[in-house]
């Protein structure tokens, strides 16, 4: 019967002015029961089918607020497939006999949706980064941090959340712990100082070393000027900050060479330059402080002495010169036997204070020196003096390239030192000129070469006839800037490509310094290069290292993000469809553990093989790691073009693969996303093509299967119920319920099963049936599982205590627990602390349980039984269970499962099974309980059988530990009333 869309009954008129009024403002009119009297046009357009009867949830909302007197509410309900949410008015009459109005008017949502479609697009824009990027709340909180974030720092993605630089840091490996203090403290700086805030940073790493990250913070305010929200981006420059250094090192080596020769070879005295070049050495080889000693042997009756006398010493800013401990020094003293006996050969000492004798560390104890180099200076092959060269608290060891350098330099300065005493400074600086392995030449104004090293002749194979008079690469290259550089700054650094005699290329790092006279007028370039084709090199093979997998050769997933951007990129240019096609390999979890590691690779070499000589040549593969690979498809008509791609690699992989004498088959599950359909970048292409490839994995595998929309949305809800359900039990969202066990002899409440509910603030009471495989699935259900324990277990001996007639308390034990658990020891420590007796406690185990991992399953139920808890199988019947299982397993109790009860006793084929299982479990020794029992038709049945417990809806509902407590004190008085 339709309704009447006016409102002309008497009871209803008294609404009609104000439906008149409003004529597009849905309204109804209602009875106290929330049935609908009479609705206006506008309402029955809207409602459609909801018209004859409002759902269920809306009536009883709106009875409960008819009872409240409230005039306002908001209800939520589904139009159309679609969900729809309305904010109602009720209007009253002044008697309460006559109809009520309900007029709907619906809440907009749309700026909520954009915030959200925004908030997905900002945390997809995170993750897609290269940087390492982090945001923080008003209170340094972190509330997002993206994948680069977390894994440099080792970080849980669900245990950072809501957490302070400082807790994390906790939590984390101790070494990091520097690095989070440091950001505390610059977090602090941002707030206060509203400025920016950018800096290199180092971030030791547990397994060694360190990353170099360039970072950059700014704090924002709110539109009331208050602290909003801090984000950090932060990129690893490590890579290029160890090539520059490598360069500049080596640059900074062949400056100094050239400069602390060409100061030593133009002063007219080399005392005039000394303290520059030890300066030079100190700041080019990152030393702490340098002396140049003159020693003076001295000759008495009791003894020969060598002493030294301090020339000149220099020092960094806040390092105290060491000068006098050095003139107090006998190099003649038995401590320093091994020094004077290499110093005086005219060989260096190079040491790390840590790893000298007792007797020359302590000489450096009291000064901080860590490492140390004495250069000697040798005029005429007699040791003159030495150059003593520091470095203080953390600090590296020399390399041998620096002490090299070093000795060139102090071989310069003993020819500087001699051409003043001897004037045999043309000699000497020929020495110093070759004694470098670095190659050096020296240029005429017309860039002609009039002079060259043995070092160049090392590095080039060209002897000096052969070259003089020619000039050299790079005056025939004239590199961009060469001699705008020489003419404004009289020096230019780079690199360049140049030939070796035997033809073969080879890469150089040159550096050109003018040479002027007093006139100011250029009269040479001095040139000194270094072969560092052997570095770049290296950094060639660590970049196929990054780029590609080790085992195939495949581009991994960071040279997959750049090809497939290109690729789409010129799909969007040539508006063309592109595929994306996920690859993972089934069974070779099972191929690689009965085989081994080595036939797995293998059997990847051959897959990758056999997946290249399906493809084009335009086609990319490439291997993200395991047994997963990843294809672009260009230049595509249609999904049917990539269908026929991916059904010709399911053939190729089906055939079998021989690896070592063995036929091994593997096929293949292949999800495949369209471009642009499914995804206009490579992350969320690659996302979709996940998303489908699992989809063919929980539908059997060995198939294909497109992405659809529908995937995204399980995923994100997924997701989502996944981090509610981190938070549930911190929350205190979960609560347990108990539903009655009764003797059916006595009618007696005998006992209880705890069940778990999850109270969500938003979607109300959520079923475990949706819950507890997703906690199974991520390992929530070990923490989920002992707090309910705990709980049950505490419970039921508070109830024991007061009540003995409680007699049991049956709790639910996942398979997860048993399997990833000790889960025998935390029943024991769950017994310990309550103090419980331990015979009141039943553990109910799913028949799927005890087929997996059966004699771990009977070690574990064995330990239990130890301790005095029974043990019973839950739903028996709906599983598989053997009867030699159940013979071997420790067994006190079956639960025969609902399904068999709620038909009974009319239907034959349940009332069979259910006697069955009653008959075999008492020949077993087992009792029996049984659950789901609705009337007493079913009581009756359950009676006659000989089953002595059951549970169900007809006796009492699942309530909570209050209101059970309640049922028990109506048991004692004999009060318990049946709900059917």
């Amino acid at each position: 019967m339709s309704l009447p869309t006016v409102f002309d009954h008497h009871s209803t008129a008294w609404l009609q002015p104000l439906a008149v009024t409003m004529p597009d403002m849905p309204m109804l009119a209602i009875n106290r029961r929330a049935q609908c009297l009479a609705i206006s046009a506008t309402a029955k357009q809207l409602l459609g089918e909801l018209v004859e009867e409002l759902p269920k949830e809306i009536r009883q909302t709106l009875v409960e607020a008819m009872r409240e007197g409230k005039t306002e509410l908001s209800i939520s309900t589904h139009i159309h497939g679609a969900k729809r949410d309305f904010k109602c008015r009720l209007f009253y009459p002044q008697s309460g006999r006559r109809a009520i109005g309900l007029m709907l008017e619906e809440e907009e949502r749309t700026l909520v949706d954009q915030l959200l479609h925004m908030q997905s697009i900002v945390h997809s824009l995170i993750e897609m980064s290269p940087d390492l990027i982090c945001i923080k709340d008003n209170e340094n909180r972190w509330m997002m941090a993206n994948q680069h974030m977390l894994n440099t720092f080792q970080i849980d993605g669900f245990d950072y959340q809501f957490l302070n630089n400082l807790q994390i840091a906790d939590t984390l490996h101790p070494v990091f712990r520097n690095s989070f203090e440091h950001h505390e403290k610059s977090d602090q700086q941002v707030w206060q100082s509203r400025q920016a805030y950018h800096n290199e940073e180092l971030v030791h790493l547990p397994q060694g070393g360190y990353k170099t990250l360039e970072v950059n913070k700014v704090a924002y305010h709110d539109q009331k000027d208050q602290p909003s929200h801090l984000i950090t981006v932060a990129r690893d420059v490590s890579e290029q900050k160890f090539i520059q250094t490598q360069l500049l090192n080596r640059s900074a080596v062949l400056d100094t060479l050239i400069s602390c020769d060409w100061m030593l070879h133009s002063a007219e005295r080399w005392q005039s330059v000394a303290e520059n070049v030890l300066q030079q050495c100190c700041l080019s080889f990152r030393f702490s402080r340098a002396i140049l000693l003159q020693h003076e042997t001295i000759t008495s009756r009791r003894k020969t002495d060598i002493r030294s006398k301090a020339l000149f010493h220099w020092a960094m800013n806040g390092f105290h010169t060491t000068y006098e401990h050095w003139e107090k020094i006998s190099f003649l003293s038995p401590e320093l036997q091994r020094w004077y006996s290499l110093l005086s050969k005219g060989q260096p000492v190079m040491c790390d204070a840590l790893t000298l004798p007792p007797s020359e560390r302590a000489l450096l104890k009291s000064h901080d020196t860590v490492n140390l180099v004495i250069v000697p200076l040798m005029i005429d092959d007699e040791w003159w003096g030495s150059m003593v060269i520091e470095r203080c608290f953390d600090a590296e060891s020399t390399s041998s390239q620096e002490l090299g350098s070093l000795m060139a330099i102090g071989r310069t300065l003993s020819v500087a030192i001699d051409r003043e005493q001897t004037g045999k400074h043309l000699k000497l600086a020929k020495i110093a000129f070759d004694s470098t392995t670095e190659g050096i030449m020296i240029v005429n104004p017309a860039g002609e070469l009039i002079g060259i090293n043995q070092g160049f002749t090392l590095i080039t194979g060209f002897e000096e006839e052969e070259v003089l008079g020619t000039k050299p690469q790079i005056f025939r290259q004239r590199p961009r800037g060469l001699f705008g550089a020489l003419k404004r700054h009289g020096k230019w650094s780079g690199e360049i490509e140049n030939m070796r005699k035997n033809g073969d290329t080879y890469t150089e790092w040159m550096t050109i310094t003018a040479v002027r006279n007093h006139a100011n007028a250029i009269t040479n370039y001095v040139g000194v290069f270094a072969d560092i084709s052997e570095m770049k090199r290296s950094q060639t093979q660590l970049n196929s290292l990054v780029n590609h997998d080790p085992l195939t050769g495949l581009p991994n997933r960071r040279l997959i993000n750049h090809l497939f951007t290109h690729a789409i990129q010129r799909a969007n240019r040539n508006e063309q469809q592109a595929a994306v096609l996920f690859i993972d390999l089934d069974r070779f979890k099972n191929i690689n553990d009965s085989l081994g590691h080595y036939s797995g690779d293998q059997l990847l070499l051959g897959v990758t093989e056999r997946l290249r000589a399906t493809l084009r040549e335009s086609d990319i593969v490439g291997r993200l790691g395991g047994d997963e690979f990843i294809i672009l498809l260009e230049n595509l008509h249609g999904k049917a073009d990539a269908a026929q791609k991916a059904h010709d690699i399911l053939d190729a992989l089906r055939r079998e693969f021989m690896i070592d004498h063995h036929e091994i088959f593997v096929g293949a599950s292949i999800g495949i996303s369209m471009y642009p359909q499914d995804g206009n970048d490579v992350e969320s292409l690659i996302k979709a093509a996940d998303l489908a490839m699992y989809q063919v994995k929980n539908n059997g595998k060995n198939h294909v299967a497109f992405y659809d929309v529908a995937l995204s949305r399980d995923a994100v809800e997924h997701f989502q119920l996944e981090t509610e359900l981190r938070q549930a039990l911190t929350k205190n969202q979960l609560k347990m319920f108990y539903q009655a066990q009764i003797d059916l002899n006595t009618g007696m409440i005998i006992g209880a099963e705890a069940l778990i509910r999850w109270i969500h603030p938003i979607q109300g009471i959520i079923s475990p049936v949706k819950f507890i495989p997703l906690a199974e699935e991520t390992g929530l259900i070990l923490s989920i599982g002992e707090w309910a324990l705990a709980q049950a277990v505490r419970q039921a001996h508070a109830w024991h205590k007061k009540h003995p007639e409680f007699k049991k308390i049956a709790i639910n034990v996942s398979g997860v627990q048993i399997m990833k658990s000790k889960f025998a020891d935390t029943v024991y420590g769950i017994l310990m602390e309550s103090e419980c007796d331990p015979s009141i406690i039943e553990l109910e185990i799913t028949e799927s349980t005890l087929m997996q991992h059966t004699q771990h399953v009977v070690d574990t139920f064995n330990q239990l039984k130890l301790l005095g808890v029974s043990i019973a199988i839950d739903d028996f019947g709906t599983g598989y269970s053997s009867l030699s299982h159940l013979k071997r397993l420790p067994l006190d109790q079956i639960k025969i499962d609902r399904s068999f009860v709620k038909d009974l006793p009319d239907d034959k084929d349940d009332a069979a099974i259910t006697s069955a299982i009653y008959a075999m479990a008492t020949q077993l020794g087992f009792t029996v309980v049984a659950e789901g029992v609705e009337t007493e038709e079913q009581e009756k049945f359950l009676q006659r059988l000989g089953c002595q417990t059951a549970q169900g809806y007809l006796y009492a509902y699942p309530v909570n530990s209050d209101d059970f407590l309640q049922l028990l004190v109506l048991n004692n008085q004999r009060k318990i009333k049946r709900h059917a």
